[in-house]
């Protein structure tokens, strides 16, 4: 090992690597997979989803009286709560108390007196006011009371939630932070007691959750359930589902979270894949070795070593690589584990964190000495001199060659289409809209937002600005209404209706946002509200060719028809969606962070290229004169919705580096042990006028040869496993032939660079020294 340490080092910092990615990513999937399991009837309990008009086109989002009238209705249902997670704040599943001046994060969840039915939460202490109805009371956490008052009764004490001072009158068992209802409060339901009525017409984001009795058969119950319909008065809802809430967190799309969870087994499988071609590359070095050695082997028989003893001496040595591959990794762990942590929303400490790695990196370790030891079965099994015999086939060398090329190309293709990929959602201009350079603030009170306006105007960063007055913005997206229509020219007898997406914009709108025209003409200021724009996808809903100036749901008339707006996730497809002029009269009703509903108005404007926090920094002065909130950029808007592939980049660039890095470094190894090994050879050729172009020649024909076997095997998996992953995504960027030619190239430069250093090395010696010598 010593005599070979740049070797033994490459297959280290290689099979480190490979353990910390592999390691990381086995716990995040097993993190992921175990949210909610701890509950005692884990295997019953299913989350209800509902049509909805968003994106996806289920919610988890009810009326709140929907889990008493499915126990009511369904004998297969044993159990159904409704509760409000709660889920508006500052993108940590909830807002913020203050205890004396000190701002902390806070969980919240409303629910009744079922929830302590179903959920495994005990009273501790205290009474159960905080479950009235309007009461200002709240349970909190044992480990959240301990968090902000220590040792002392948080019985009695206030804190502050929002704009109101809340009072502590219970302290309850929590949940696994594993969950998807975590939480460090609890209040009551929202008030309805005004009107009874809104609780089957207006969602406070309430979730139904049910436990259905044993033995009961899910298929037919899922299937009882979509087909039945709630009928009116009750939301009219039908085409109900559910979910299992062990699965919620890594199948609901709903669910804002900064990596995907196919992702995350991406980021695994490039685990498998660098510790793969670390072994490959180890064990290649190792045959090499092993078969330079032979006289070495041959003296430790004849001295009375047995096989036994050859393969405790061979074993030791794969062992100590492997251990100080994993003493490395562990070190890695510990340098990268902060990072990781916020990544993935692990609430793990270190400790915890290297005895769950111990186990997969046992795992890994226990497969590659199986595999160590099969090759050596083979080698000895075939006896030493035969194997030296065959030593010129070389068969094992090539196919490791080959497997570490495949590998290491593979990953350079991926990497390079996901990053040109990411650029082409950045920059193309088939998103239907413009959101470079712009911003938007939310201003409260009536009318300040045009007086908010009016100032932006007079800063020389600001370009344009809009009163988004009754309008629907676009970044931050401000909600899609559905509406169903029920009739349209040219409509076939038998079609049912038609759910269109309602989106209220203006011509100063349609300007600011660059809307694209197909065909017709936008919507002026003299068009009537019943004037509309369609999308492609409406047209193609209502089977028109020539959708200008028809009709439909006998009052919209179309003017014209404007590309797909994408202001959402790139893996969305475009729902049909009309554009109208709002009613004079429609005011614009804003929620703030405290649930409280006041009047305002959203302001867009546009800013200078490179101004940004020169504009900010300037309107964060207007605070002494306005009430504004949620400055946004468009752009970092928009790259909330690319953060799991930008996650992933970052990752698989690392990982590329990493494998291609390996692989050269491998070939260096390599070639400077065929080298070593052919060193009688070498000189021999040149003793008969050979030179060193011609032994240069001689190597890279071989290895250019394994080049293009390598690369013929992962460029069409490479096209294969990216197609398959950019089919998700509506905008797609081409695969021009210029990325398979530029890493051929740089593949293949690297492999001209290290044969030749160590070729040119072996062939400058004295031939005459070296044929005497060996």
């Amino acid at each position: 090992m010593w005599k070979y340490r740049s070797q033994t080092l490459i297959s280290v910092l290689g099979l480190a690597v490979g353990f910390t990615c592999f390691s990381l990513a086995t716990l995040w999937i097993r993190y992921e997979m175990t949210y909610d399991s701890f509950h005692k009837n884990a295997k019953q309990m299913y989350v209800v989803y509902v049509p909805s008009a968003n994106q996806t086109g289920y919610s988890s989002t009810t009326f709140n009286p929907l889990a008493a009238y499915l126990k009511e209705t369904f004998p297969e249902i044993a159990d159904a709560i409704p509760l409000d997670p709660d889920r508006r704040g500052d993108g940590l599943r909830g807002g913020k108390v203050t205890v004396e001046g000190v701002e902390y994060p806070a969980l919240t969840i409303r629910v009744d007196s079922s929830f302590f039915r179903m959920f495994d939460v005990k009273m501790l202490e205290g009474n159960r006011d905080f479950l009235i109805t309007g009461s200002q009371n709240r349970a909190i956490t044992q480990e959240k009371a301990r968090q902000l008052f220590g040792d002392d009764s948080p019985l009695g004490k206030k804190v502050t939630m929002g704009n109101a001072e809340i009072t502590i009158c219970a302290v309850v068992t929590g949940m696994s932070k594993r969950s998807n209802y975590a939480f460090d409060f609890i209040g009551p339901f929202h008030d309805y007691a005004a009107n009874p009525g809104q609780m089957w017409q207006v969602s406070a984001g309430d979730n139904t959750i049910i436990a259905l009795s044993p033995g009961t058969d899910l298929a037919a119950f899922e299937k009882k359930l979509y087909e039945h319909a709630t009928g009116e008065g009750r939301g009219n809802l039908t085409g109900m589902t559910i979910k299992p809430l062990t699965k919620v967190r890594y199948t609901d799309a709903n669910i804002v979270r900064d990596v995907k969870y196919q992702h995350i087994l991406i980021f695994a499988v490039s685990g498998i894949l660098v510790i793969l071609c670390s072994l490959f590359n180890y064990l290649t070095l190792f045959v090499s070795r092993f078969r330079m050695r032979q006289r070495e082997l041959a003296l430790r028989v004849v001295c009375g070593a047995t096989g036994g003893s050859l393969l405790g001496m061979l074993s030791v040595e794969f062992l100590l690589t492997l251990s100080f591959a994993i003493a490395l990794g562990y070190a890695m762990t510990q340098g990268v584990h902060n990072p990781f942590l916020m990544l993935s929303e692990i609430k793990m400490g270190l400790p915890a964190i290297f005895r769950e790695l111990l186990l997969y990196v046992g795992g890994v370790m226990l497969v590659s000495m199986l595999t160590f030891w099969l090759i050596l079965f083979i080698f000895r099994h075939r006896s030493l001199d035969v194997s030296i015999r065959q030593s010129n086939k070389k068969m094992f060398r090539k196919a490791s060659v080959v497997v570490q090329l495949a590998i290491s190309i593979g990953f350079a293709f991926c990497t390079v289409i996901i990053l040109k990929q990411m650029y082409f959602l950045h920059h193309t201009d088939e998103l239907g809209f413009s959101f470079k350079n712009s911003g938007s603030v939310i201003v409260y009170g009536e009318n300040s937002d045009q007086l908010f306006a009016d100032r932006l105007k007079q800063l020389p960063e600001i370009t344009d600005v809009l009163v988004a007055k009754g309008l629907m913005t676009l970044l931050p997206e401000s909600g899609r209404p559905s509406q169903d229509v029920g009739s349209w020219d040219g409509q076939p007898g038998t079609t049912e209706s038609i759910s269109l997406e309602r989106l209220y914009v203006s011509p100063a709108s349609i300007s600011f946002y660059d809307f694209q025209l197909v065909t017709g003409e936008m919507l002026t200021d003299a068009d009537p509200e019943t004037v509309v724009l369609l999308n492609e996808s409406a047209v193609k809903a209502f089977g028109w060719d020539n959708p200008v100036g028809k009709l439909f749901d006998n009052r919209y008339t179309v003017k014209g028809v404007i590309k797909h707006i994408y202001n959402f996730a790139p893996t969305v497809q475009a729902k049909p969606v009309f554009y109208l002029k709002p009613p004079p009269d429609r005011i614009t009703a804003i929620m703030r962070r405290d649930g409280v509903i006041t009047f305002g108005g959203t302001v867009l404007f546009k800013y200078r290229e490179g101004t940004w926090n020169s504009c900010m920094e300037k309107i964060e002065l207007f605070k002494n004169e306005f009430t504004t909130t949620s400055f946004v950029n468009a752009e970092e808007e928009y790259n909330k919705y690319l953060k799991s592939e930008n996650a992933l980049l970052r990752l698989l660039s690392f990982v590329s580096v990493i494998c291609i890095v390996m692989c050269v470094f491998g070939f260096v190894s390599l070639v400077s042990l065929t080298c070593e090994e052919r060193r009688k050879s070498i000189a021999i050729r040149k003793i008969n006028g050979a030179t060193v172009g011609d032994i240069l020649s001689l190597f890279s024909k071989e290895y250019f040869i394994l080049l293009i076997i390598g690369a013929a095997i992962a460029f069409p998996a490479g096209f294969i496993i990216m197609q398959r992953w950019l089919e998700h995504y509506v905008k797609q960027t081409p695969l021009p032939a210029w990325i398979y030619v530029s890493i051929l190239f740089v593949m293949a430069l690297a492999i001209v660079l290290s044969v030749g250093w160590q070729v040119y090395k072996t062939s400058a010696e004295n031939p005459a020294e070296v044929v005497s010598k060996v």
